[in-house]
């Protein structure tokens, strides 16, 4: 019986990896003027405004730059989680047929350094070119302290994705075993 090719065909590679491209489009507008500070206090206000009519302005700026700042941390640890999910997808794909075993028996199977350094590197990559992209930009400015909030957001997303991958190692470690008794 001839083996599979290691080759990732582009079925494959566009099943693994269209999530990532839409959420660099999703990132390529909020990059833009329309989700300036300006338009999405605007949008903030109309949302608070509409529980509490007597909302304070500062308390909108407030709260609009740590809404702005929440969304640097998660949009960009998403970005980073989505890369690793879609390496670790297209390496269980090439794989599956080759392995004398059941993938995801072991840890290197859930995760991989490699994977979590890709992901970083691609956050990182990203996080500076829109930075550097904004400073183009009249109502817009880039920051490197964004570029490091990025960062960190996806450094966090991706220490709870090594303890989701070790909680689903377990469990099929765990199911494997209730099968053989």
């Amino acid at each position: 019986m001839e083996r599979p090719s290691l080759r990732t065909s582009f079925r494959t590679f566009a099943r693994n990896w269209w999530y990532v491209l839409v959420w660099l489009g999703v990132i390529r507008v909020e990059s833009t003027d329309a989700a300036s500070a300006n338009h999405t206090s605007r949008i903030v206000y109309v949302v608070v405004a509409t529980v509490y009519p007597k909302v304070q302005p500062t308390f909108i700026e407030q709260l609009n730059e740590v809404l702005r700042k929440s969304g640097h941390f998660l949009g960009y640890g998403i970005l980073s989680v989505l890369v690793f999910l879609a390496l670790r997808n297209t390496n269980r794909d090439r794989l599956r047929g080759w392995l004398q075993r059941p993938w995801g028996a072991h840890l290197r199977d859930w995760w991989r350094a490699q994977w979590v350094a890709i992901g970083l590197l691609m956050t990182v990559m990203t996080a500076s070119f829109d930075e550097i992209h904004q400073t183009f930009i009249p109502s817009r400015t880039g920051k490197w302290q964004d570029v490091v909030l990025d960062t960190v957001g996806a450094m966090v997303l991706q220490v709870l994705v090594y303890f989701v991958s070790m909680r689903g190692l377990h469990r099929r470690q765990g199911d494997a075993m209730n099968e053989r008794e």
